[in-house]
């Protein structure tokens, strides 16, 4: 009887720990999407840009691909720098589900737009940090209006993240520059307005640099 009484004390127990073990196994959550997001509102080359997985129970099983050859299995958050502009097909594979975005970096460190309220029509040369090895951009900017976008800028080994931004004006076929050196900084959008009232100086070197506003150009 005794021997009868141990064995069902046996099988309870087996029974009650299978249950647990089964109810726990129904409990533990499951990813069941691989939708994800990319956090960074302005994608610049080498910004660290942010992917958030929207379901992060999966532990260490997602798989990353940043569209650039970049791949890496980790957590349900993870950042990633790009080195080249372009667009890229990222995506997200886990639990056997893979979900896609499409990314745009952007070609440089830094962007600017030169925004003209001025009267004038100018042909516009910009250049960062230097005229031979930098980023060079010519174009036209009519009056009342405003440049395109312009990408440019690399890290810079002996400023840090800062940049000189330097400028020229060509007006009624003479060319003239801001009279003060103009800084600009990585990872950001900077808007360059000149007005009427914008004082600008001859870049000729027979002409004594008096700054003149734009008006009277």
């Amino acid at each position: 009887m005794l021997r009868r009484l141990n064995y069902l004390k046996a099988s309870v127990l087996a029974l009650t720990l299978l249950t647990f073990v089964a109810c726990n196994n129904t409990n533990e959550p499951e990813v069941k999407s691989a939708e994800f997001s990319i956090n960074q509102e302005s994608k610049y080359l080498t910004k660290e840009v942010s992917f958030v997985a929207k379901d992060s129970v999966g532990g260490n099983e997602y798989s990353w691909d940043f569209g650039d050859g970049t791949t890496l299995t980790g957590k349900h958050k993870v950042t990633h720098k790009y080195e080249k502009g372009g667009l890229f097909l990222t995506s997200l594979t886990i639990n056997g589900i893979t979900r896609s975005e499409v990314i745009k970096v952007n070609n440089g460190t830094l962007s600017f737009r030169i925004v003209n309220k001025s009267s004038k029509y100018f042909d516009c040369l910009t250049y960062l940090d230097n005229y031979e090895s930098g980023s060079v951009s010519r174009f036209y900017v009519y009056p009342k209006s405003q440049s395109d976008t312009i990408y440019g800028g690399l890290p810079n080994t002996t400023l840090g993240s800062y940049h000189l931004f330097g400028i020229s004006f060509f007006i009624e076929n003479s060319e003239y520059t801001l009279p003060e050196i103009k800084w600009i900084e990585d990872f950001k959008h900077h808007e360059i307005t000149v007005t009427d009232t914008t004082r600008v100086i001859p870049r000729s070197g027979h002409v004594f640099p008096i700054s003149v506003m734009i008006k009277d150009l």
